[in-house]
């Protein structure tokens, strides 16, 4: 029995959401920035400058804009995001308030 509930949860573990592709797409790209970034200021110092600035930008403005859109996407679904207000459920239009008297 374990082993089952073992197997199941492994497989929720692994499994590949949009979310998570996006996510680990935008480490990729930073990452790589980053090691492009290096080289650059090692062979050529005046080119290394300009793309310190460029990655000091994208390290805050790639994540974001992937956000944004993850929950812009979301919100298009119709799935509930972190940024929702917590509603309470709505009332029956024929419900009477409490202490109300009957017609």
């Amino acid at each position: 029995m374990s082993e089952m509930k073992e197997t199941k949860s492994n497989k929720e573990a692994k499994k590949m959401t949009p979310k998570r592709i996006a996510a680990l797409l935008v480490v990729v790209l930073l990452v790589a920035m980053y090691l492009i970034t290096l080289f650059a200021a090692l062979f050529d110092p005046t080119a290394g400058s300009k793309l310190f600035a460029l990655c000091l930008y994208a390290t805050v403005a790639v994540p974001l804009m992937t956000w944004i859109t993850i929950f812009l996407i979301d919100r298009n679904r119709g799935k509930r995001t972190i940024g929702d207000p917590v509603m309470p459920p709505p009332e029956p239009e024929d419900a009477q308030a409490p202490g109300e008297p009957k017609e």
